[in-house]
């Protein structure tokens, strides 16, 4: 490559926020936009059953509206999250042993697979089987992205970093959503099983893109480190360690609330907009799109704003999660209360569009937060408890939406109750505000005289 060329590729990715690429040359920067096109497939799936909930249950002999709501919203969302709990907490030690590219393949691969024989289901347990194996590529391919993202940028652009990752991730489950939503409402009987298809086809041409001209960047490269100090591999007593970090574990705490009303968002929000305010199907899948793309907004640009606030002084930046996090609360609630009141139409869909900004802000800031608080050679296995923690928190939101929704016919009241959960979330976030620094600088230390020793 001429220095002319270069020039203008770093000039391309400084106007990105990610001018640190250039530093990983042409297949870095190859690998770095497949990795996002990966987890934007990878995470499309997630919630294709949300907007044809009906449709599937009728396809699979199950017309029952709570017994709809228990088996596919309830018993496959755990199954799912399960298995993709035990499946990260692994990658943890893996990512130790073997390529971090491999393993990304391999958990894209796993995912994907199912998903896209999903379309040919013809029974209830078989499509149970499957969705549950779908957690494969979920659970695993989330501490594996963030260990790589944490070796392509330094702390003064992680959070950006993490804003592209989390706005593939988001983008995802809101173009699949939406897909899912148009394909159901055109053809209740088939529309649902071809949006299996186009939302994970599309994955195994990423993962030949990343097989045969990727690579991923050199562990612990983004603090200077080289692979030589860091060949310690992660054993039960580093997990243990992990948890001694009090930001770590306020990351982990706020996690599990954090996710329940999330449960509400993506598996009963669309379903309530057809049957309670009666909105068309395609036009509850496109509120929730207008949701999404609130979402996308707070999720890219809350990583450019939490970055600059870190910039500026390091405790800035949880105190802008926990500000979002609680008062994201209102308009969350008043979208469950707000449409026969609201005079015009557009005013539903700005109160969607704020609602998605200020409940995704906290995303990738806590993931950028993780990141700065631990070592390189930690990241897989911080960010397999994390996810592990995220798991069981999406898990039970739908479940405890679920048994909510069997108790109380007052639909708008359980997904209410979901939704307050986070205030916990936000209130978990002091314990990240009065230990962050403190804790990236031992982390600091710890690399430093890890150097000083090899």
């Amino acid at each position: 490559m001429n220095q002319k060329q270069s020039k203008r590729e770093t000039t391309y990715l400084r106007f990105f926020g990610l001018a640190e690429l250039a530093d990983h040359g042409a297949r870095g920067i190859l690998a770095f936009w497949v990795i996002l096109g990966m987890a934007f497939f990878l995470f499309g799936d997630q919630n294709l059953i949300a907007p044809n909930m009906k449709n599937i249950g009728a396809s699979l002999g199950i017309t029952d509206p709570n017994e709809v709501d228990w088996k596919l919203g309830g018993i496959i969302p755990v199954l799912f999250f399960i298995l993709g709990g035990a499946v990260s907490l692994s990658m943890g030690y893996l990512s130790q042993t073997f390529s971090r590219k491999n393993l990304l393949l391999a958990t894209v691969l796993l995912g994907e697979i199912p998903c896209f024989l999903t379309a040919y289901v013809e029974t209830y347990d078989q499509f149970l089987v499957l969705r549950t194996l779908c957690g494969f590529g979920l659970g695993g391919i989330f501490p594996l992205l963030f260990s790589l993202i944490g070796d392509y940028f330094s702390s003064k652009s992680r959070a950006i970093a993490t804003g592209y990752v989390s706005l593939a991730m988001g983008l995802g489950v809101g173009v699949g959503q939406l897909l899912g939503g148009i394909l159901g409402g055109a053809d209740p009987i088939n529309g649902w099983r071809a949006s299996f298809i186009y939302m994970s086809a599309p994955s195994f041409v990423f993962a030949a893109i990343y097989l045969f001209f990727c690579k991923e960047p050199k562990r612990g490269g983004a603090e200077g480190v080289s692979s030589d100090e860091l060949s310690h591999k992660i054993s039960l007593k580093d997990f243990k360690l992990l948890f001694e970090s009090k930001t770590n574990l306020g990351a982990f705490l706020q996690g599990l609330p954090g996710c329940i009303p999330w449960g509400v968002f993506f598996v009963y929000l669309a379903d309530y907009y057809e049957h309670t305010y009666h909105l068309s199907k395609e036009i509850s899948a496109g509120m929730i799109t207008f949701a999404a793309v609130g979402i996308f907004i707070g999720t890219f640009f809350g990583g450019v704003l939490g970055q600059i606030l870190y910039n500026i002084k390091k405790t800035y930046q949880p105190l802008l999660c926990i500000g979002t996090t609680f008062f994201g609360v209102f308009p969350a609630i008043m979208l469950l209360y707000s449409f026969d009141i609201v005079p015009y139409m557009g005013l539903f869909i700005a109160l969607n569009i704020f609602t998605g900004i200020m409940i995704s802000i906290t995303g990738p800031n806590v993931r950028a937060v993780l990141l700065n608080v631990n070592e390189p050679k930690s990241r897989s296995a911080i960010f397999s408890i994390y996810n592990l923690t995220d798991d069981l928190g999406k898990g039970l939101g739908p479940v405890m939406s679920a048994v909510i929704l069997g108790l109380t016919p007052d639909r708008g009241l359980a997904l209410s109750i979901s939704i307050l959960f986070w205030i916990p979330c936000a209130l978990a976030w002091l314990l990240i505000l009065f230990n962050y620094e403190k804790d990236e600088n031992r982390m600091l230390q710890l690399m430093k005289q890890n150097v000083s020793n090899a």
